[in-house]
């Protein structure tokens, strides 16, 4: 009954100063926080909007949308939302249009516990340019893109990336395109086969110079860059027609391991003579790799895989000079298969002895945590020894050493399906 009694005193007198202002409401309960605002353009309210909100970090807003809201016709948004750290919280409003009318953009504002934030905005009427790309040979495809370089609006004052309109986007099958939401200013264009069978060339059908050519203007000698694009406030711009001009050849097979079964996310690179390289977009799910558009001559691959796969050069060779060269000058190369090994994982425990250290090893197959067969070769300076593993495990003791701190090389040969490996160790000799 007494403690009863003090916690309906306790109640009594908080209400009590609630009601002269003496405290916060917000320390009394869970703070939240709201924004609402109005968003027009030509001074008219704008309806259907996308307006987002995020957290905001040190380096922008975050990329996880908390909230997202609809302007009605009144071109009004509004949220209501949590404030963990109301004393440094910030909250980013980002307004985007699906349809192209604006170009997007963003309003930051500091939290303001119990109380509503206002965020208006007024809009820039965006640009838009259209036009059409299509295939030397008049083949309907999808995989045509158009990639994008013009003034460099940011989404968000902190952040280089996001830009506020697209950077990229594909070509429909009949090969027509659309860039929406473009700020006023002068645009490059550049078109790329998806496909890998043409090279990337600039507007206005001049070429690229390579598979990763940017056409930004940037690359090359003058006019490189291709014919420059100057877009106004709300203008469309129609293009000439586009017609990509240049094949090239490629080179297609299978990445595995050992056992056939499909690597994914494999990076499959092929090195011509000199400095020329070419990459593909990585093995699919089946395994599937395609790398192209290459110039006429000789190249040899390189496969970099994630982990529990060891990269290599094509076929199976350690270095670039003795890998084998896929020759291309008479048309494309298909059926390439490549088969990846296993990374190995040593570990050793290495004994202090007089003059000498006694290291057991251990090797393990990192794909499937087994132990392989083969042979372990430990050195110091011109002292080793070579071990045959019995279920990935062998000991020698390595004599005529030094006292003092001594620094262990172990290298393991590798077996058919699992890799070289070299590791480093450091033991105390008495």
């Amino acid at each position: 009954m007494k403690r009863l009694a003090r916690t309906s005193a306790f109640l009594t007198v908080l209400v009590a100063l609630l009601t002269l202002g003496l405290v916060a409401p917000g320390s009394a309960a869970s703070s939240t926080g709201a924004v609402k605002g109005v968003m027009t353009l030509d001074g008219k309210p704008v309806k259907g909007l996308r307006v987002e909100l995020h957290l905001t970090g040190d380096d922008g807003f975050e990329n996880k949308t908390l909230d997202v809201d609809t302007t009605n016709s009144k071109g009004a948004y509004s949220f209501r939302f949590a404030t963990d750290d109301p004393e440094y919280t910030w909250h980013t409003i980002i307004i985007k249009d699906p349809s192209g009318r604006i170009v997007n953009t963003s309003r930051r504002f500091k939290d303001r516990p119990g109380r509503t934030v206002t965020r208006n905005a007024t809009l820039k009427r965006a640009g838009s340019i259209t036009g059409s790309v299509r295939r030397g040979d008049g083949l309907p495809t999808g995989r045509l893109r158009v990639n994008v370089f013009g003034p460099f609006d940011k989404l968000d004052p902190d952040r280089d990336l996001p830009l506020s309109y697209p950077e990229s986007v594909k070509a429909a099958t009949d090969g027509t395109f659309t860039l929406k939401g473009l700020p006023a200013g002068t645009f490059y264009l550049g078109f790329v086969d998806e496909s890998r069978t043409y090279f990337p060339q600039c507007y206005d059908n001049i070429p690229g110079t390579n598979y990763e050519r940017d056409c930004d203007g940037t690359n090359g000698p003058a006019g490189s860059g291709g014919t420059t694009i100057r877009v106004t406030a709300g203008q469309r711009v129609s293009l000439e027609p586009q017609v990509m001009s240049t094949k090239g050849r490629r080179v297609s097979g299978t990445v595995t391991d050992t056992s056939g079964r499909p690597v994914h996310h494999a990076d499959v690179t092929a090195y011509g003579d000199g400095t020329n390289t070419t990459s593909g977009d990585g093995s699919s799910s089946t395994g599937a790799f395609t790398i192209g558009p290459l110039r006429d001559g000789r190249y040899r691959l390189r496969v970099d895989a994630p982990s529990p796969w060891a990269s290599q050069w094509f076929d199976r060779r350690d270095t670039r000079t003795s890998a084998t060269a896929i020759d291309i000058a008479s048309g494309d190369v298909s059926g390439i298969r490549v088969k990846l090994k296993s990374r190995a994982r040593i570990s050793a425990k290495l004994t202090p002895r007089t003059g000498a250290l006694k290291i057991a090893v251990d090797v393990t197959r990192s794909a499937t945590g087994s132990k392989p067969s083969g042979q372990a070769t430990i050195r110091w300076g011109t002292v080793s020894k070579t071990v045959t593993l019995v279920k990935g495990k062998g000991a020698v003791k390595l004599s005529g050493l030094p006292k003092g701190k001594r620094r262990i090389t172990i290298s393991y040969t590798g077996t058919s399906s699992t890799a070289a490996a070299t590791k480093v160790f450091h033991g105390t000799v008495r």
